[in-house]
């Protein structure tokens, strides 16, 4: 049975997944943006070994610990295919706004595979469809482990939110429909792991995230319980980093 370790990472709290299947005795690593050191050991309490790095985006926050963690452990990083032009520009990967928090830091990182949207690839044992989902940048990557129906939602989607649109190639509308077109129409019963703050699943989203709802949508009026242990996390006008 697989087991999801999170570890939190650097300045704004980014979720760094530990994606660890016991059967093959590997790990896929999920946008290990900072501190990899805590990484490492998390991955050696676990007694196992990484396959491979997805990344959901190009931002800082989840690409920092790629550089060291590949000089240790010789496996592939896989990105969007689209965000290949961000992730060539530092002004983009580090926005000004943040560089003064974080000077003299490189994110000069090299990507094995460029994902194409619906492409499915295999790490780790596990089986992944790669779903575009550009708006919080314009080459942004979900992925969506189906024999596990789980998803990485990166900064597309977070409990009752969605990603900011502010920095550069991001885009509101462009965000929604990613949202609605691509992870709105997995299982329901899909658990989502997003970039920032608690886990969800598509059906509670469907139903309570109001940034996502359609015109004249409102609440269901039958009861829905939260996903189990989630707590609300904190974001400027509910839209997280």
């Amino acid at each position: 049975m697989r087991t999801i370790k999170t570890v939190h990472v650097g300045p704004v709290d980014t979720n760094c997944y530990l994606v660890c299947n016991p059967e093959t005795q590997q790990i896929v690593i999920i946008d290990p943006g900072a501190d990899p050191d805590a990484i490492r050991a998390e991955i050696r309490e676990t007694g196992m070994l990484p396959a491979a790095i997805l990344l959901t985006h190009g931002h800082f926050d989840h690409i920092g610990a790629v550089k060291e963690l590949t000089e240790v452990y010789d496996v592939p990083v896989v990105a969007g295919k689209a965000e290949e032009a961000f992730l060539s520009d530092f002004d983009k990967i580090l926005p000004p706004q943040f560089q003064e928090m974080l000077p003299n830091v490189s994110y000069n990182i090299h990507v094995d595979k460029w994902a194409e949207h619906e492409e499915l690839i295999e790490y780790g044992g596990f089986p992944i469809t790669c779903l575009a989902t550009p708006g919080h940048t314009e080459g942004g990557m979900s992925y969506f482990f189906p024999t596990e129906r789980i998803l990485f939602s990166g900064d597309t989607l977070f409990m009752e939110s969605i990603g900011r649109t502010d920095l550069p190639t991001g885009d509101a509308k462009v965000l929604i429909a990613s949202i609605r077109e691509q992870l709105y129409r997995l299982p329901d019963s899909t658990l989502v792991f997003p970039g920032h703050g608690p886990a969800t699943n598509i059906e509670y989203e469907k139903r309570y995230n109001m940034y996502t709802w359609e015109k004249g949508q409102t609440k269901a009026m039958s009861s829905f319980a939260r996903p189990k242990d989630a707590k609300k996390s904190s974001g400027v006008n509910g839209v997280k980093d």
